[in-house]
Formats: structure tokens, sequence, C-alpha cells
């Protein structure tokens, strides 16, 4: 498919979502008996404007489909009513368009044959009995099952649906249809008008005309602006004390900080989407899990407004789904039992994000039966509700239903939440409901961090999963394991280095130990000295670290790196390894000249060699370092990328062979070009060793460098 076909792809895939997420909301608030002023009107627009634009990107079955709708709707429109059970099928339409367009599979016969009883029903009103429901219909008019002859393929029945069944549920997000015999309450969503403030409706979130970014553009654009930021830096550092300079050149250095500190936050706020952009199917996901629960519930979204961080929403669906299915299957109680409790019958799920500074609270409350009176005790005795919730294996539920009571959901949500550099939280109480609170960074490329240094090298880690910061005055072991007491609880320790497979010398003699809270485990995590609290850029490793524990890495104000810790991985690590590592000693340090164009990965690399003992100096091309070995006498190593402006990798390694005097000079190719053919191109050129970023091994570059320069 050539690139225009892609880019009309997305944007038919963007326009059909949004008109989807119309398209239930109105359908919801119709079943709830408000069909709201020209709400039919409208749905007939999305549904007709659905079809047309599937056909120029030749989606014929959901043409097919949006057609079969569009019939029926003609007639609700031409009647000026709204049947009380056809809500349904053409819910049933709206997700499986949703699931077609975001690549699965939709089942167009059974969708078809379904919307053609409904529109027979529709043009028989005789024929439909008080439930809304058709009856006596023994044909399918062919018009209806196909409208306007149109080519789709013929698809296998589901495995939901029953022999000789006209109709096949099909709820949103995959879930499973209600099983036969289950009952089915009513379902009450809240309509979008009126609504209340900062309620989700089609309504509060204005449309807004965008343009389309590449995000690989948007990290491009945020690397160039640190790169700017480095240099401003390098200029006053090389200009001297403010003090000194004249006025006017010091007002100009100060204007230019601050619209490059603007331009930075535009570029992040680029990066941000509101809530509102994945908030749509999640009516619709509520009113199927309350339907198959037989459960009378109401939904809101508050907050819809709050932008995060586009890649925490694109993966926030999913743990969101899983908080809502829970707030349905555990939280509220059938109708019976709320107006025992002096409840109303209805229950409500509400879903709010509220900002916090640099983070954003996602809320998932409910006022449902809350936790049992035992599990708040447990809760009280083995740390937290979120601990003990969401430990493996762990459920309220009575039984195991197709909904809930395996155990699973909130331990994958804690994960997330931890896995993003956030936190999970949980509040009930018996009787009184839950509220379930994802606490994650407004935005990945900025975080609050807590800054540390372990040997030469800095590194992060979340503000949020730190508990607390001690200073260690003597170590201890249980079970022949480093241990620290804190507050009188003992906890496993292990210093930071070995946790995530760095190289540093001896820990000082009183190291300072980060008390790190994740997955319901609690870690002291030593190293040797605090650097503070700050609000980082945060830059993405891409393949070189990829996997190895990091979040991403930092450029401090100092001009130094810092690797973020992803959070999982201190608790992940090796715990039971001694807590102190044993010195790595250069007699006389090496000095390696590391040639790449990235400055995240130039600044990556000086990092990981620094904290193993090595001096480095860089440069950001092959003609550069060029340079700087011709001065230098001192180069014991050159680590090049391949692919430069002006002088490339190959290109630098042929000149260094060529040289006499430092022909013998060791020569690490690191690049992502890892072909079997790029690797014989570099290997011939000169190179004693080739490394491919994708399946970088930071242990295996140093094991390289001290077998090339013989430590």
């Amino acid at each position: 498919m050539t690139d225009p076909d892609i880019e009309l792809r997305e944007a038919f895939h963007e326009d059909v979502t949004h008109r989807l997420d119309e398209m239930e909301a109105a359908l919801l608030s119709i079943e709830a008996g408000d069909p709201g002023t020209g709400m039919i009107d409208s749905l007939f627009r999305n549904v007709h404007t659905i079809k047309g634009t599937a056909g120029m990107v030749n989606m014929a079955d959901v043409a097919a489909v949006a057609h079969a709708v569009e019939d029926i709707l003609a007639v609700v429109r031409d009647t000026g009513t709204f049947p009380p059970g056809l809500a349904d099928p053409v819910l049933h339409a709206t997700g499986a368009l949703r699931a077609r367009i975001n690549g699965g599979q939709m089942p167009v016969d059974p969708l078809l044959d379904e919307l053609a009883v409904a529109l027979t029903a529709l043009r028989r009103p005789s024929s439909v009995n008080p439930a809304g429901e058709a009856t006596g219909v023994t044909e399918t008019p062919t018009a209806a099952r196909n409208p306007e002859g149109l080519q789709v393929p013929r698809s296998q029945p589901s495995p939901e649906q029953s022999p000789g069944s006209g109709a096949v549920e099909i709820p949103a997000w995959g879930l499973p249809a209600p099983g036969p015999g289950l009952p089915v309450g009513p379902v009450r969503p809240l309509p979008p008008s009126p609504v209340p403030s900062g309620t989700l409706s089609p309504s509060t979130v204005p449309e807004q005309r965008s343009v389309r970014v590449d995000p690989v553009k948007l990290d491009h654009l945020l690397d160039l602006i640190g790169e700017v930021v480095q240099d401003g830096r390098r200029i006053t550092h090389a200009l001297g004390p403010e003090a000194d300079l004249p006025e006017e050149l010091s007002a100009t250095l100060g204007s230019g900080a601050r619209t490059l500190e603007q331009l930075r936050e535009s570029a992040i706020r680029m990066r941000t989407l509101p809530l509102a952009a994945i908030a749509g199917p999640l009516p619709r996901a509520v009113r199927d899990f309350a339907r198959a629960a037989g459960k009378d519930v109401t939904f809101t979204v508050a907050g819809a407004d709050t932008e995060l961080d586009r890649l925490i929403l694109e993966s926030l669906a999913e743990p969101l789904t899983h908080l809502l299915r829970n707030a349905v299957a555990h939280g509220i109680e059938p109708a019976a039992d709320r107006e025992r409790a002096g409840k109303t019958p209805s229950g409500h799920i509400e879903l709010r994000a509220v900002p916090r500074g640099s983070l954003v609270e996602i809320v998932v409350a409910d006022d449902g039966r809350g936790v049992s009176a035992e599990v708040a005790d447990r809760a009280l005795r083995e740390g937290s509700l979120a601990d003990l919730l969401a430990s493996a294996g762990f459920s309220t539920a009575g039984e195991v239903s197709h909904l809930s009571g395996r155990g699973v959901g909130l331990d994958a949500v804690k994960s997330y939440a931890h896995s993003m550099g956030g936190a999970l939280e949980i509040r009930s109480e018996p009787g009184r409901g839950m509220e379930v609170i994802l606490l994650l960074p407004l935005a990945l490329a900025m975080m609050n961090v807590l800054l540390f240094e372990r040997g030469e090298a800095v590194f992060g880690v979340p503000l949020a999963v730190v508990d607390e910061v001690v200073e260690v005055s003597r170590p201890a072991t249980v079970g022949g394991r480093p241990s620290l007491t804190v507050r009188g609880r003992p906890l496993p320790a292990a210093d930071v280095a070995l946790l995530l497979g760095a190289h540093a010398p001896p820990l000082k003699p009183r190291p300072h130990a980060l008390i790190v809270a994740v997955l319901g485990r609690r870690m002291a995590v030593l190293c040797d000295a605090l650097v503070g609290e700050e609000e980082v850029l945060v830059k993405p490793l891409g393949p070189l670290l990829a996997g190895a524990g990091y979040l991403g890495a930092a450029v401090l104000g100092d001009g130094r790196i810092a690797l973020l810790a992803e959070p999982a991985a201190l608790v992940r690590g090796r715990s039971d390894a001694p807590a102190v590592v044993e010195p790595i000693l250069l007699p006389d340090p090496a000095k390696i000249l590391v040639a790449e164009d990235s400055y995240t990965v130039r600044q990556l690399q000086r990092s990981i060699l620094e904290a193993a003992g090595y001096r480095v100096v860089t440069a950001r091309d092959g003609r550069e370092a060029l340079r700087i070995i011709g001065r230098d006498a001192g180069i014991a190593m050159v680590i090049t990328d391949l692919e430069m402006p002006g002088l490339d990798g190959l290109g630098l390694t042929r000149a260094i062979r060529a040289d006499p005097a430092r022909a013998a000079l060791p020569v690490v190719i690191v690049t992502s070009l890892g072909s079997e053919e790029d690797q014989r191109k570099g290997i011939e050129a000169g190179a004693d060793a080739y490394m491919a970023k994708h399946n970088f091994d930071q242990q295996a570059l140093l094991a390289t460098v001290e077998r090339l320069v013989g430590r």
C-alpha cells in the first residue's frame, strides 16, 4: 500500500472511531429513556458518513453493515419513534464496526440478518411484542441483507451463535456475550444532556481540527531541543559567571533560555491528548458489563479534557476496562441488596481524571458494597488494600463467572501503573464503595524523579514509588541475605548497581538507602549519595538499552546523563546479591572516544563507560573524531556509529587503519544496521568488533572494551 493509502486508512480510522463514539453515546441515552433533541438525525448522519468513507478505503463489509443500519435509522427518522428494543441490534452493529476497523473480524452475515429482522419489525409494527422483540418473521429481505448489491465476504458463524439463530451478540472490547439464561437487567447509562460538569458527552468535548504528526518526529524534535539547550549551557559556561557579563548580553542569554523552555514545553504538550480520546467506548463497555451481570448502573466521566501523554493513553484502555469490569462485578450490588442497605436501586460508577501538578489521578469509583470487614482488617495487618487486592490470585468474588472471580485484573493494573512510573492506591470501607486510584505522570516526557549517584554515574527513579530515604549506618543480614531494618521492620537490601547490572566501585562507608515500594514489595536500594528531586525531560532509549530495566534517560542541568530506572526492575533484581560490589580498579583508566551523531545515544554510551571507570571523550561525526585522534595520543579505543553525516563509521575506520601511527587503534562499531552484509562491510573496513543496537547488551560492550584495551 502506498503512503497516501496508509494516510487515508489512518484518517478513516480516526473519523469512524469518533463517529462510533457519538453513535454509542446517543444510543445509550435513547436506551435510558432520554432521546434528546436531534439525536436521531445525528445517528443517521454519522452512519451515512461511515458508509460513504468505508467505500473510499475499499471496506465493503463495513459499508454494507453501515448501510443496513442507515436503512433502520431512515425509518426511525421518518416515524419519529425509536422502539425500546431497537438499541440492541444497532449497538451490536456499532461494536462490530469498531472491532473491524481496529483490525478484528466481523461476522457480516449474522449482523445483516439481525439488522434485517429489526428493519422488518419497524416496517410491521404489529409484529413487535411489548418488549420490542420481532416475532413471526421467517423471511429476510434480500435488499436489507445486502443493500445496493455490495459484494461482501461471506463470514463463518460465530462460535457464540446458536444453530439457526439470526443474531449474535457483538459486545465492545472483545468481551464474551451474556451466556444462555443469564439474567439481563435494565441499564441506565447517564444521558449526555443534561450532564454534570465534566461528564463525557458529544457536546462537552468540542470538535477541534488537528494535524497528524508521526510520534517519531515529535521525539526527534525533543531530542533536537535537548541538543540546543546543551549548546546554550556550554556557551554560558564558556562565557563565565553571569555577573561578569555585559548587561545586554546577559539579558539576551536569559531571553533565549526562556524561549527554549517555552519551546520544550510546547513540544511536550504536542505529545499529550485528552482522556476523552479513549473514553468514547467506555459507556458501552459498562453497559455490556451491567447487562451481563443483571445490574442497574449509571456511568459518568469527569475531567474528560484532562490531558495525558499519548503513550500512556494508548495503553490505558485495557487497565480501565479491568477496573470498570471489577466495579460492576465486585462492587455494585443487585438492586434488592442495595435497597435493603438503604441505597438507590441503581448503582453509580464514575471515571474521573484530576491533575495533580506533574501527575494525574485516574480514579474509578463506585458506590457499591466496598470490601468486607475481614478484607479491611487483613489489609491493615499486611500493608495496604492495594497490596492485598492486587496480590496474584486474590479475589473477592464468591464464584467464578465470565466477568470476574479469577483473581486477575488488579495485579495487572498495578503492574501497569508501576511500569509507567506511577502508583496504585485503593480506598474502601465496608458497605461504602471503593475508589481505585492510578497515579500516572502527566507526560512520560516529563517526570518527577529522585536522582542519586552510584560510582561515577547518576540514576533516577520516579518519586511516586519512593517511600523514604534513610542513611545506612550498620549493614545486617537476615537468612544470609543483606537486610536493613526500617521502622522496626527488616527489608531486603541490595546495591542498585547489581540490581541494574551496572559496574561500580564499592559502596561508600555510610551509603543511602531508597525505600522503594513496587508490586506489593519493598526494597532498600543502596546508593552512594543523593542528588535531589528534579522534574526531568525523559528521552527514549530506543533499542540501545531496551529491556535493560530503564524507563529512559534525562539530561541534567550540569550536562550529565541520568539513567531512569524502571521501578519494577529494582524489586525484580538480584535481591539476594551482596550489598557491596567488589571494586573494579583501573590503575590508569583508558580513554575511549565515542563517535555518534545521536546526542542521546552518545551520552548513554558515555554514561555506561564512565560508570565502569573509563575516561570518555565524544565526537558528533567521523571528521570530528579524526581531529580528536590526531591531537590526543591518549585515545585507547574508538566506538563509532555506522551512519553519520559527513564522514561515516566505515570512512572513519578506514582512515584510522590508513594512518601508520594509529593503525592498531581498536575500533568497535555499534549501529542499528545489523544485517550480515553490514557486518561484513564493517569487518572489511577494519573494525575489531561489530554490535547491533537492536540487541545491544551493555555487559557485552564492556566485556569487548575490556578485551580490546587490555584491562
